[in-house]
């Protein structure tokens, strides 16, 4: 196939279907339009939860105790704080301080503290009794972060063995027994805006012998609290997709604008002549049996030359006359040779298309009624 029959049928087909690509790409171009509208006009909104304030509330507890014995280690009045072990011989009564605190910017609480002496009798991990005795009690108001609510308590040490005493001559000695200073706090209030309400225990425990006070490890408060609030924040589109709703508006317009230039300027167009000739090249593909490619005698050398409308016609002549179909494709003319008579069909781009015509002796109508 020429290149020239091959940009021919290129034509033809852009012809048949333009339609049916303008309508397509038009609708790329509305698609690319909206998905563009949606990634640039319609931005989505991110929602997040931010911290905008952070704070913590705690307990501590500080112990102490004066000295009331003189000895070659530590020196009458003098008090010693926070250590693992008070003597028993040197001080008379271990004091304790409770303390609690937020570090809250803004807000305030009302704290309740009830501190009390607790022993319990315990076998393992099971209680096998628990009594307590109140040492001390306070409430502050509006406490903020600049102070602290604290509850002073002072534990008589030879009250706490006399006790002892008590309870194992009247329960026996089974099992052993634990003391312990337990603070119970009722805070209520606003912090960083947000509202409080707990109850929070804390314990120091301790063990005694009559020699000794050991302290043990505390278990104290440390809470954190925060305030959120919902941020908004617009979110980028994605490169794919800005550049990809760009570009399908940009090939839908461009390809449609391309086919309306196409159609008015001729080149997605075929004139009738061209219509022809592509059917003549699809009737040659169909009766490629009957035809034989050769060229066109310049003489005249038979009685009539009679033209034929179109190559089917003259494949059918070619059937009766059981003959083949020459094609001469430089002359642009197929005939078919039939004793005295030529058959011709001319090609409408035949270079001789004329000639040919003036050459031939009758149409093909002419000759079946010159046959009748």
């Amino acid at each position: 196939m020429s290149d020239l029959d091959r940009s021919l049928q290129v034509r033809a087909f852009l012809e048949s279907w333009s339609g049916v690509f303008l309508a397509v790409l038009l609708v790329l171009a509305a698609v690319g339009g909206w998905w563009s509208y949606q990634v640039h006009a319609t931005q989505d909104i991110e929602r997040e939860e931010v911290v905008v304030e952070q704070w913590s509330e705690s307990t501590t507890y500080e112990h102490s105790a004066v000295i009331t014995n003189d000895s070659l280690v530590f020196e009458e009045g003098e008090r010693v704080r926070n250590r693992p072990v008070y003597y028993v011989n040197l001080t008379r009564e271990l004091d304790v301080t409770y303390a609690y605190e937020h570090t809250a910017e803004t807000g305030s609480v009302n704290v309740t503290t009830d501190v009390r002496l607790q022993y319990r009798g315990v076998e393992g991990d099971t209680v096998l009794w628990q009594y307590a005795e109140p040492l001390a009690s306070g409430r502050d108001e509006g406490v903020t972060n600049e102070e602290n609510h604290t509850v002073e308590a002072a534990v008589e040490i030879e009250s706490v063995f006399e006790r002892i005493r008590t309870i194992e001559q009247q329960l026996g000695a089974a099992g052993t027994i634990e003391i312990r200073i337990v603070a119970a706090s009722s805070v209520e209030g606003t912090l960083a805006g947000q509202p409080v309400s707990e109850t929070y225990e804390s314990t120091m425990p301790m063990t005694v012998n009559p020699q000794t006070f050991r302290v043990l490890e505390m278990n104290t408060v440390d809470e954190s609290g925060q305030r959120t609030e919902t941020v908004e924040q617009p979110v980028d589109p994605g490169t794919t997709e800005a550049v990809g709703s760009i570009l399908l508006v940009l090939l839908g317009v461009g390809g449609a604008a391309g086919m309306l230039f196409a159609q008015r300027s001729g080149y997605a167009t075929v004139s009738p002549e061209e219509r022809e000739i592509l059917e003549i090249r699809q009737q040659e593909q169909e009766f490629s049996e009957w035809i034989t490619r050769g060229t066109f005698p310049s003489e005249r050398d038979y009685e009539a030359t009679i033209l034929v409308d179109d190559l089917e016609g003259l494949v059918d002549v070619a059937i009766d006359t059981n003959k083949r179909v020459i094609k001469d494709e430089q002359l642009g003319v197929s005939s078919v040779l039939d004793g005295d008579f030529a058959y011709l069909y001319v090609r409408p781009d035949s270079p001789a298309s004329d000639w040919l015509v003036n050459y031939a002796d009758m149409t093909m109508d002419e000759f079946d009624r010159f046959d009748d």
